[in-house]
């Protein structure tokens, strides 16, 4: 029972690489870019850190189509979800206080799939 139900997973994983998208990006770079602005972005420091802005800009230049911005944008709202205490103001106001602008919004209720 067991062998049938690892081979039944290891065929979904499979399926799934093969139908995923080949992004240049990944949720881990994203994550790694943002990580360093958590302090900023939950009220433990005023003003994002040096290492948070370049991780800003960083991200700025990563997506390099509409699909990579979306996938970009849905990687950064996952990662929200899972960080208790975040600022609303601090969050929408991070790309502004790195003089970064986005191409997309960090909004928590953000619609990814409207970004062009």
């Amino acid at each position: 029972m067991k062998a049938v139900l690892a081979a039944l997973l290891v065929a979904l994983a499979m399926s799934y690489v093969v139908a995923a998208p080949n992004y240049a990006i990944s949720c881990g770079e994203v994550d790694l870019c943002m990580a360093p602005c958590v302090k900023y972005l939950t009220g433990g420091q005023k003003e994002p850190s040096e290492d948070c802005c370049t991780g800003v800009k960083k991200l700025k230049g990563m997506p390099k189509n509409t699909e990579e911005r979306r996938f970009a944008c849905n990687c950064m709202k996952q990662a929200a979800h899972g960080i208790s205490g975040l600022k609303d103001d601090a969050v929408a106001n991070l790309p502004d206080a790195c003089h970064t602008p986005l191409p997309f919004s960090i909004s928590m209720n953000f619609d990814c799939n409207s970004i062009p």
